[in-house]
């Protein structure tokens, strides 16, 4: 294969700038380009179309749905996909052929109209309360019940419905590894890789009990075949929690805890094997859950879209 130049090209705010990597890690002969929360790897020269990896980071990852917008303006279809917790709701939509304008239609009106989102999860549903919500099983939120309520009618039943091939990452607790799953029913591989504890109920699948893919491979981009495509990663972990003086309350800590934790795994990732093009919003100022601010949390990564449709022009010029 065509030895490989590095680009690292990464703000003060983007995840490599925050852990150093974006000048430490660069080796002979890297460009350095000042473009915001974006870091390309390789020259892929010798390779057919592109491949995408989605990081999970519950709310935070509205932010990837500008990218596949992006994605789409410029006629770009990736032949590949991977995605962990909420990076594979996202990614199931797309990989169904859902477009980024479709997705984003979708997820605004789903969030932004509750009477609406009510009535999904429970008259249209035929569900009650109890049954999504039930405070004496080991979490929350059953989230089959729950997914099956907010998902498109249209979603596919099963992988093999998909128009491009996904994999999608969780956690098999007793195991304590990582679990891909790539073939089977959709709805139980999205529940398990979504299922973060306390809130969200653990997912028997394949004879195992399954719980978030975040803890082990928040933004799965090694599992992209980086042999035959141009591999991309979009990481929705955060960057630095905005620090306001005051100590965390039980629940901020609880999921700022998680998001560090899925942070330090990407950063460990970095260091050993980046995509070719590594991308990390600026999101670390959002909660996991502030799912109501989709609007503002997609406004924030619109304005970077004209930087990394750029770099995706330049890649594609390089593979052609």
């Amino acid at each position: 294969m065509t030895s490989r130049r590095n680009f690292i090209i990464a703000s003060a705010a983007g995840l490599a700038g925050a852990t150093g990597l974006a000048r430490a890690e660069t080796r002979p002969g890297t460009i350095t380009r000042d473009l915001p929360g974006v870091a390309l790897e390789a020259e892929p020269v010798g390779r057919d179309g592109f491949a995408l990896a989605l990081g999970g980071g519950a709310a935070k990852a509205f932010a990837h749905i500008p990218y596949l917008q992006s994605l789409d303006e410029l006629g770009i279809k990736p032949k590949q996909m991977t995605g962990t917790s909420m990076g594979s709701i996202i990614g199931a939509l797309y990989a169904s052929g859902m477009s980024g304008d479709e997705i984003r239609e979708y997820a605004v009106d789903l969030l932004t109209q509750r009477q609406s989102l009510l009535k999904r999860l429970l008259i249209d549903t035929g569900e009650t309360w109890g049954s999504l919500f039930n405070l004496f099983r080991p979490a929350v939120i059953e989230p089959e019940v729950l997914f099956a309520a907010l998902f498109p009618e249209d979603l596919p039943a099963d992988f093999s419905g998909l128009e491009i091939p996904l994999a999608i990452v969780a956690t098999d607790f007793y195991e304590q590894n990582e679990y891909v799953m790539r073939e089977g029913p959709l709805l139980s591989a999205i529940a398990a890789s979504s299922a973060l504890p306390v809130l969200l109920t653990p997912v028997k699948r394949d004879g195992r009990v399954l719980i978030d893919g975040g803890f082990v491979n928040p933004t799965p981009f090694d599992l992209l075949d980086a042999d035959r495509y141009i591999t991309i990663g979009i990481d929705v972990t955060g960057s630095t929690i905005e620090n306001d003086g005051n100590i965390p309350g039980s629940f901020e800590t609880w999921a700022g805890s998680f998001s560090i934790t899925e942070h330090s795994i990407v950063v460990e990732k970095l260091k050993n094997a980046a995509p070719d093009l590594f991308v990390a919003p600026n999101v670390g100022r959002y909660q996991p859950l502030d799912f109501f601010n989709i609007e503002t949390i997609l406004a924030t990564v619109d304005k970077d879209q004209d930087a990394f449709k750029r770099q995706m022009e330049e890649l594609a010029e390089q593979n052609r």
